[in-house]
């Protein structure tokens, strides 16, 4: 196993140097585009308790992502997961992409447990028609330190269809296990509105127990805009 995580990050830091040559090219062959992503949760049921809160920042140069940071509470900021990364394109073709990062996460807050460990982060895109869109992001967690189990997370599988312009609306599935963990799904809803100004989307998520909405926001924003 430790051989193996070697073998992991000397390809994360082969990745990273990469992506550093990329980034010193000149800004007109590699615009800078910024990505900004907020998201939250709510328990429907009472007490209405905040399931989580995530906020993540990254660059994209071309066809290479970085630097990607990001931060990840379970609500109340008690236990804390910090991440960073970095990645790129490897597949764009007209009705699918394939984006490759790899994190390094490592929790902290005053309920951690310095769990560390390596994300490897698949974002697969694909449009199966004018009207359709469908994206599946599922990775798997590896630990670093002995505090951390392994895990597998399926982060969202779903399908939507535009309704107009400026309107989403499709089904998705959100699951995961780990150590000692049985498989726990998560089918939900989706609407997404997009403007200018960002997308905005509300999941209607069945979680054990009972349910949650998310909100979740999507903004990416060229430097020349």
């Amino acid at each position: 196993m430790l051989a193996k995580l070697r073998c992991l990050l000397r390809f994360f830091l082969c990745l990273l140097f990469a992506a550093r040559l990329c980034a010193a090219e000149p800004p007109q062959s590699n615009p800078v585009v910024n990505i900004y992503i907020l998201r939250t949760g709510e328990q429907l049921q009472s007490p209405h308790v905040v399931t989580y809160h995530m906020f993540e920042w990254a660059q994209m140069r071309g066809r290479w992502i970085l630097p990607d940071v990001g931060y990840y509470d379970a609500g109340y900021g008690q236990d804390q997961i910090w991440f960073a990364g970095g990645g790129g394109d490897i597949v764009r073709r007209k009705r699918f992409t394939w984006e490759q990062e790899i994190y390094l996460s490592q929790e902290a807050g005053p309920d951690a447990h310095n769990q560390r460990s390596i994300w490897i982060w698949p974002v697969l895109d694909f449009s199966p028609g004018r009207r359709f869109f469908g994206e599946v992001v599922a990775y798997p967690t590896l630990p670093l330190n002995r505090a951390q189990g392994w895990g597998f997370d399926l982060d969202r599988a779903k399908i939507e269809r535009a309704a107009g312009s400026h309107w989403l609306t499709g089904i998705g599935y959100n699951a995961s296990t780990g150590s000692g963990e049985h498989w726990q799904s998560r089918p939900f809803a989706t609407v997404t509105r997009r403007t200018r100004a960002g997308n905005f989307e509300f999941w209607l998520e069945r979680i054990r127990g009972g349910g949650q909405v998310q909100f979740r926001y999507l903004l990416v924003k060229s430097t020349g805009d």
